[in-house]
């Protein structure tokens, strides 16, 4: 008996570990893979070719409509949607008939989810599930992200900035963001209080904040410029920038070119 190739996509470990639980009882399914991001999940897609994807949609940077969004129409498997949001989502899935299972769900909730996925799977009814999923893709393009998350294609992409942090979801104002570290497979968003560390590269960073606002000055540093005070000498006639709080930041060999930007 060939099995029906699934792949789990969520950013909890939990989530997915519970999700693979639940489907290893069932013998018509086999676990191809698994992804904590809406980028990893896309290279999984396009690899292991898999017939069933459960899609958290609530992730941290590219939420799963938007990691939907960049997959033609030909690629798109067979989607179950896992979220949390609020009512006014759940009402856009319920309108085009997309099936999702709402976190936390009972075993028979999903189990239902599974039977209905795999039917639609077996029977070669793809096409319809398919116009379903481009309904609702074009929903949330017209209405913008659910929850208020904003879509890396929408008008006021920088607006804010969605990451996750500690389990909780954070809507973080772009000008609130004083500087960000890059530490390893993480970065550290250093806020006016607090910092948040968070999983999830430089570069992807990077790109999702306002390049009007923000400069990277090194691998490992992202500045917001309107908390810049000046630019200092540092060692081996090197330069730095010197915050509003006195934080000093090594401005690195390969972006000396930052400083045209001040003159």
């Amino acid at each position: 008996m060939n099995r029906i190739k699934t792949l789990i996509v969520d950013d909890e470990k939990p989530a997915r570990r519970a999700l693979r639980g639940l489907l290893g009882k069932d013998r018509e399914i086999e676990v191809v893979g698994e992804a904590m991001d809406g980028e990893r999940a896309l290279e999984l897609i396009r690899e292991l070719h898999p017939q069933i994807v459960f899609l958290d949609v609530q992730m941290p940077m590219m939420t799963g409509v938007e990691m939907l969004m960049q997959l033609p129409v030909g690629d798109r498997p067979e989607i179950v949607f896992v979220t949390a949001y609020d009512h006014y989502a759940l009402n856009a899935f319920d309108l085009h008939a997309v099936d999702y299972l709402v976190k936390p769900f009972s075993d028979s909730r999903f189990a239902a989810a599974l039977v209905r996925a795999k039917k639609r799977v077996t029977s070669g009814s793809l096409a319809s599930t398919e116009q379903a999923l481009r309904a609702l893709l074009a929903h949330f393009q017209q209405a913008g992200a659910p929850n208020g998350a904003t879509s890396a294609s929408a008008p006021n992409e920088h607006a804010r900035l969605v990451v996750k942090a500690d389990g909780q979801l954070h809507f973080l104002n772009q000008r609130d963001i004083r500087w960000v570290e890059g530490q390893g497979d993480f970065v550290k968003i250093h806020l006016k209080e607090r910092g948040l560390l968070v999983r999830m590269t430089m570069n992807r960073v990077e790109e999702a904040l306002d390049p009007a606002q923000f400069v990277r000055i090194h691998k490992s540093t992202i500045i917001n410029m309107a908390n810049v005070r000046r630019v200092i000498p540092m060692l081996a006639r090197s330069h730095g920038m010197e915050l509003d709080d006195g934080t000093a930041l090594p401005i690195g060999p390969s972006y000396r070119a930052v400083l045209d930007r001040l003159r």
